[in-house]
């Protein structure tokens, strides 16, 4: 046995040396004729991938569709019960039962009792899916004598976890009592006389109200479609009875903060579920609330028919790969024994030891490229670390100088809001998709009132602080994301409020004053007393003739007027052809 073995070695060694003396592309050429049904195998690859890619493509473009659909739907359905809110809590008798609920007199405010739970029941007891109703009083507390004590409580606390949404109404999942959940829209109520505060009005719907908008809705591949709340990952309703009860998969609701930290409104989503199965998912965002619709679809439902045709590819391919493989061994070991010595080196060398060195045994081209690869290697350990220290510190400063140059270019030095340039690029592209959508555009141009005065008597760094403060209060008005605040110079800020007609402009505008007067950042030299600000209001409805002058030079003539009227104030700039 011991004297077979250096026989076969022997006879290894002169047919690995008569194949050497082969040129390469020789050799190659034998083994790509031998391995001539490869391509079967790489056909059925990329015709997997392709059908796999092309399932996926047409799920997520029907899903992203019927998402978007939904989402419509469900904001028709909450905007139905919005608009009967907003006449309930604007009408004369829900507002004259408030006025005596808060008055001196006693009978009448116990009257009110009475009067708001009836009006409460006329403007919604034909509604089967209304199945709480109550007005809470500026307390929290519900006006109605035989309510529960526990479900006025819970009212009460949800009444208080609402956030401030300019007075948009704002939509929940609650418990609604016996285990059952809840939609609950909640609206502040205002006295129409003076704009106080009146208390909140809660609607509660029952989820069956929204599941008509999932009928006739079928993806196939077993998906599931529901809705979800991004703040606390609660199912609010899904298509088929039980829906809102649960919450949604942690790792879909990841994917869903990282969508919407992009400031996405709809997306296409891939997660693994709790149950170690990949999911793709479409989501759409549903308006002025924390919901999205979902459309979840498992990987494996989705790919289960062309894994078959795949399998039944590779079945034939290895097979057929199997036959060739054994009629190219030798050819392949004469090419692949020397090439993997090389490519041991080459990796070596690739990770930073550019000492070590290939065999140059033979005379082929792998011998050749074995004495160049030799040459080489030793040249580079040569210039190496000081070719890396040079690209280190040239990267380093590239890298500082870029984040100068990006920082200066775009952002004001002293308040950290957008600098003019930036402005003039943001106002010239509002202008153009304002006219190409035609939707409403206003600037609000803003002038501290008499700041060389504060800055004569307070001094600069005074002066300093007052801007950026002043430009933080703009920063938190700006209530959309493409709303930009920007120093125009100076103690002047602009503000570009896209999709905003002349009223929301200057109701924003003079809710900007009241904040910077409510500073009260002391100016002895101002008639005010305090740190005021006038407003020019540009309000356009642009098209391919506006030109960003235009608007600014509206602007700029409000803001003279708001200053010629005594400023502390807001006044709305005109032009004959482009005012709202």
């Amino acid at each position: 046995m011991s004297e077979q073995r250096p026989l076969r070695n022997r006879l290894d060694l002169r047919l690995l040396h008569f194949v050497r003396k082969i040129e390469i592309r020789y050799r190659l050429i034998n083994s790509f004729i031998l391995v001539s049904l490869l391509p079967l195998l790489i056909s059925g690859f990329l015709a997997y991938g392709e059908t796999s890619s092309a399932t996926q493509e047409k799920v997520r473009e029907y899903s992203m569709q019927v998402v978007k659909q939904i989402s419509q739907n469900l904001l028709l359905r909450m905007e139905k019960i919005e608009d009967t809110s907003e006449e309930l809590v604007l009408s004369d008798r829900l507002q004259n039962l408030l006025t005596d609920y808060y008055g001196s007199d006693e009978a009448a405010s116990a009257a009110a009792h009475t009067g708001v739970t009836k009006v409460l029941l006329d403007s919604y007891g034909a509604f089967s899916y209304v199945n709480q109703k109550y007005v809470l009083d500026r307390n929290r507390q519900v006006i109605d004598p035989q309510i529960f004590a526990p479900l006025a409580n819970s009212i009460g606390r949800l009444a208080e976890e609402a956030p401030d949404l300019a007075g948009r109404p704002w939509w929940t999942v609650y418990n609604a009592g016996h285990g059952q959940k809840s939609l609950a829209m909640l609206r502040p109520i205002r006295f129409t006389a003076n704009n106080r505060s009146a208390g909140t009005l809660l609607v509660g719907v029952r989820p069956s109200y929204f599941f008509r908008i999932f009928e006739g809705i079928d993806l196939g591949y077993d998906s599931s479609i529901f809705i979800v709340d991004a703040n606390n990952g609660a199912v609010v309703v899904q298509n088929r009875e039980g829906g809102g009860t649960g919450t949604a998969d942690s790792a879909l609701l990841q994917g869903i903060a990282n969508s919407l930290a992009q400031r996405r409104d709809a997306d296409f989503i891939a997660y693994t579920g709790a149950d170690k199965v990949p999911y793709y998912a479409a989501i759409a965002k549903v308006p002025h609330t924390s919901w999205l619709v979902v459309s979840a679809t498992s990987n494996d439902r989705l790919n289960a028919d062309t894994r078959s045709l795949r399998n039944k590819i590779l079945a034939i391919g290895l097979l057929c790969f199997a036959a060739s493989l054994l009629l190219s061994a030798l050819i392949a070991r004469s090419i692949t024994a020397p090439l993997k010595r090389l490519i041991m080196v080459m990796k070596e060398t690739e990770s930073g030891n550019s000492r070590i060195r290939v065999e140059q045994a033979g005379n082929d081209e792998i011998a050749v490229l074995s004495r160049k690869f030799n040459e080489m290697a030793s040249k580079l350990h040569q210039n190496k670390e000081q070719l890396e220290d040079q690209v280190a510190l040239r990267t380093r400063e590239l890298e500082r100088a870029n984040r100068k140059l990006e920082a200066l270019s775009s952002t004001d030095g002293l308040t950290g809001v957008a600098n003019r340039r930036r402005f003039d690029e943001a106002l010239a592209n509002e202008l153009r998709r304002a006219a190409r959508s035609n939707k409403p555009l206003a600037l609000l141009m803003l002038d501290v009132d008499y700041f060389k005065k504060y800055n004569d008597r307070y001094g600069h760094q005074a002066g300093d602080e007052c801007l950026r403060i002043v430009a933080r209060v703009l920063q938190k008005s700006s209530r959309r994301a493409t709303d930009l605040v920007a120093r125009y110079g100076g103690e002047e800020f602009v503000i570009i409020v896209a999709e905003s007609d002349a009223g929301s402009a200057i109701q924003q505008a003079e809710n900007i004053c009241d904040a910077i007067f409510e500073l009260k950042i002391p100016h002895a030299d101002s008639p005010f007393g305090y740190i005021t600000a006038s407003i020019g209001v540009a309000a356009v409805q642009p098209d391919d003739q506006v030109a960003p002058e235009r608007v600014l030079r509206i602007a700029d003539q409000a803001l003279y007027h708001a200053k010629y009227q005594g400023r502390n104030r807001v006044v709305l700039g005109s032009d004959a052809a482009h005012a709202l």
